[in-house]
């Protein structure tokens, strides 16, 4: 653990909006604040939430769910021009588990899909960038999770991170038990920074690291440029 204290945003209707501002560096300083920010879905967003949300000043908005799932729940920052549909799944792809091997799964399958979300933060304009999936834990805690490893984030306030948004998400996941007829296999537990820090060994043994992995994905020496230029004070 470290004394990593995240900076939670009040984005009403959202539970897991933070900016990831703060997060300490390996070789010294921090991530900047007001570059990279991650969350639940903002189909959650209340009007007072599209409201705090706009106000932020977003330049890129990275929705990373499936399409079935946004027509289902559409985002309602979806009609701002800095929003992009960018999903790390394609049609068809199985889910798997147990959670390290659902992460490995996604990774293997789609690394130019995982680097394509990771260059759109590098090349966003100037302005907050928000990373978001349906609960903001999986996809969203993979992308940054990779955007972190590769400007030196110090893995244990990485894991830290990761964790946190179990305990921001706890309200809604009893909710959701509480109103299942049934547990539902796999979810009774979310899942711990092993998992996160499972899967980040995983690229480092099959793929050599995660800079090589996304490279094989299409991310460019620029990407990698702009993106440590963009994260890191």
């Amino acid at each position: 653990m470290t004394d990593y204290t995240p900076l939670h945003l009040d984005w009403p209707g959202c539970l897991n909006v933070r900016d990831l501002g703060g997060l300490p560096l390996t070789g010294g300083g921090t991530v900047r604040e007001r570059v990279l920010v991650r969350s639940d879905s903002p189909s959650f967003l209340t009007d007072d939430g599209v409201a705090a949300a706009t106000a932020y000043g977003l330049s890129r908005i990275i929705d990373l769910r499936r399409p079935d799932e946004i027509e289902l729940e559409p985002s309602r920052l979806a009609g701002l021009p800095a929003h992009l549909h960018l999903p790390v799944q394609g049609p068809g792809d199985p889910v798997e588990g147990p959670w390290v091997h659902l992460y490995a799964g996604l990774l293997d399958r789609r690394p130019e899909l995982f680097a394509r979300a990771v260059a759109a933060v590098a090349d966003a304009p100037e302005g907050p960038v928000l990373v978001h999936c349906a609960a903001g834990k999986d996809r969203t805690g993979l992308v940054v999770a990779l955007a972190l490893s590769l400007v030196g984030a110090d893995l244990d306030a990485l894991a830290d991170d990761y964790e946190i948004t179990n305990l921001r998400l706890a309200p809604r996941y009893a909710k959701r038990f509480e109103l299942a007829d049934e547990a539902i296999p796999g979810r009774e537990i979310p899942p711990a920074r092993h998992v996160i820090l499972g899967a980040l060994e995983h690229l480092r043994t099959q793929h050599g690291s995660v800079e090589a992995y996304l490279s094989r994905g299409g991310l460019t020496p620029g990407h990698l440029r702009a993106l440590r230029a963009r994260l890191t004070a």
